[in-house]
Order: structure tokens, then C-alpha cells, then sequence
């Protein structure tokens, strides 16, 4: 199976990160390479390429913080005035009132925050920052703006359970102290490996049993794209998001030595869709102990935001799995 569009490109405008949370692999050492700011002339060479093959939605998410590059506006503005759909994942600390009226402004029409910590004290320890009193207040704020200044911006937030031995409990928690607390759309997932980076997370423990299908993210419309890459090259390919930590290994071209088309097209990216096609991963140490793989659709634990399911992008609704 071959696609035969691109309707989704996820951007990591950024590969550095202000914080330093534990379950993320950007805090136990991200390799070097990838910390780095992507260049914007080849984020609009990206868009411009892949606008005849279907471009409708752009997320400017990676695994780094967006809010730090100073590109983010520009690139949000530059897809927007190309009717594209928009979306960034942050975490919020760095948003304030001016910088959300600025994304705004540029067109964002979707801010996704994670927020992980039901509380004061949790949240300083899964994010880092002793700052759950700041960023609540901050995203009160922008949620409180009147319509006519957002245009059409909306905010969600996301959520994560560390202990599924608590799950009812956090979750309980989580609503209460921040949707509830902001009035606000969101949406609460289990931990998961991080590509294998991670062995005997709580899902695998849970789910011992589920036979592997296929994540279906390299057979989907969807490219993704690091913003740094491997030596002195800039934006990398890979296969999907969860690849943090290993991205070099999983680098299917760079952005700064061929196009998006070729390289989403092309040979390598092909060998690993067939792969997926076949359920052989053994060549793909990236996919091989990846919990993506296994069909669990109790890893949603509870949205409140309108259509939105286990096995679909966050942005476009693109079926994965």
C-alpha cells in the first residue's frame, strides 16, 4: 500500500525544550542533532511541495517546545494564508495572554496544551516547574478572551495517568482541577514507550495478551518531519513522533538534502510501509517493542472534545489504526 497524497505534515518547529519532564525522552538526553531550530525557508519549500499532493493541516507539534521559536508566528501565518488547518502542542508554561492573542493573530486555529499533574505537587514533578498555579491562571486568561480578539483559536489540554493502578483517581482529579477548573475541551491518555525507549510501562502490563496490528502511522497521509537531523542536515523525516530519543536511526531523508515528495515516496519510507503491511517489524528496532502497535483502545481514558477517537490525529481526524 502506497499513499497517494499528503494531507498532514507535522512540523517540529522546534527541537529544544524549556522543561525537562521524566516520562519524556527529551529529558534523559536527546541526541544532539535534533536539538536544533528548523529553518524556515525550508518549512515553506515543505508546504509549497506538498500543497499540489492534498495539503490540508499542518501541526506544528514535535517533541520539542514550540513557544521558543522565534519562527512559530511567521510559520503559523504562512500556512494559514494557504487556507491550511493549523494546530501546535505546548506546554504552556511560556503562554501568556499577548503570546496567545499573537498565535492568534497568525491564524493558530488550534492550541493544545499538555498539562500533566493533577495538582501542585504532581505537576512539579512530571513537568518540572513548580509553576501549576502560574499556568493554570495563564490559560484562564486566554480562555477568558472575548471571541472577537481569538479569532477562532481554540485551546484544548491534554492530560496523561502515570499509575494505572490510580487511573480513577487521576482521572478524577485531572477533570476537576483542570477542565472543570477552565472550563475548557480535553483530553486524558495513558503513558505510553515511547518506541521501545521505555520497557514495562503500565500498558504493557495491562494489555499483556493484545496482538500486534500494525499503528498504521507510515501507511497514513501523514509526514513527519524533526527539525533538526543527522550531522548538519535539517529536517528529518521519520516514521512517526514516538521515535524521540532514536530519531537518528529512524530517519527516512532530510528535508535539507531532497523534498518532502521524494522522500515520503520514496524507497526507504516504501520498505517500512510494506513492513507494516506484512506485521514484520524485526528490522525496525524503532517499531519492534513500540507499544503503538498493539491495539488498545482503552489508552484514551476520557475526552470531552466533540468526535475525537482512539486511532485518529489530533488535528485532522486522519484515520491511523
Amino acid at each position: 500500500m502506497k499513499p497517494d497524497t499528503i494531507k498532514q505534515i507535522n512540523f517540529e518547529i522546534s527541537g529544544k525544550c524549556n522543561l525537562r519532564c521524566p516520562m519524556c525522552p527529551q529529558s534523559t538526553g536527546r541526541e544532539r542533532d535534533f536539538l536544533k531550530q528548523f529553518p524556515i525557508d525550508l518549512y515553506k519549500k515543505a508546504i509549497d511541495d506538498a500543497l499540489p499532493w492534498g495539503l490540508k493541516y499542518v501541526n506544528l507539534s514535535g517533541s520539542g517546545e514550540p513557544l521558543v521559536s522565534k519562527h512559530l508566528e511567521e510559520a503559523i501565518s504562512y500556512a494559514s494564508e494557504r487556507k491550511l488547518i493549523t494546530m501546535l502542542y505546548t506546554n504552556g508554561v511560556l503562554m501568556t495572554v499577548d503570546r496567545f492573542l499573537s498565535l492568534a493573530d497568525a491564524g493558530l486555529s488550534i492550541c493544545k496544551v499538555s498539562c500533566m499533574g493533577w495538582d501542585r505537587d504532581s505537576y512539579k514533578y512530571w513537568m518540572s516547574v513548580d509553576k501549576f498555579d502560574q499556568v493554570r491562571a495563564q490559560l484562564a486568561d486566554c480562555i477568558n478572551l472575548p471571541a472577537e480578539k481569538i479569532n477562532g483559536t481554540y485551546l484544548q489540554t491534554n492530560h496523561l495517568i502515570h499509575d494505572v493502578e490510580n487511573l480513577e483517581f487521576e482521572k478524577t482529579q485531572y477533570i476537576k482541577n483542570w477542565i472543570d477548573f477552565l472550563n475548557v475541551e480535553g483530553e486524558i491518555w495513558m503513558e505510553h514507550n515511547w518506541a521501545g525507549m521505555y520497557e514495562n510501562t503500565e500498558r504493557d502490563k495491562l494489555f499483556p495478551n493484545r496482538k500486534k496490528r500494525s499503528c498504521g502511522r507510515p501507511l497514513a497521509n501523514i509526514v513527519e518531519v524533526r527539525a533538526g537531523g543527522i550531522g548538519k542536515e535539517f529536517g528529518a523525516v521519520v516514521p512517526c513522533p514516538n521515535v524521540l530519543g532514536q530519531d537518528s536511526q529512524a530517519v527516512q531523508g532530510h528535508l535539507s538534502q531532497d523534498s518532502i515528495v521524494d522522500i515520503y515516496f520514496g524507497e526507504k519510507m516504501g520498505r517500512l510501509r510494506q513492513a507494516h503491511v506484512e506485521n514484520n517489524y524485526a528490522d525496525f528496532d524503532y517499531c519492534a517493542s513500540c507499544d503503538q502497535l498493539l491495539d488498545v483502545e482503552e489508552a484514551l481514558v476520557w475526552t470531552n472534545i466533540p468526535d475525537r477517537a482512539y486511532g485518529e490525529s489530533r488535528i485532522s481526524g486522519l484515520k491511523l489504526v
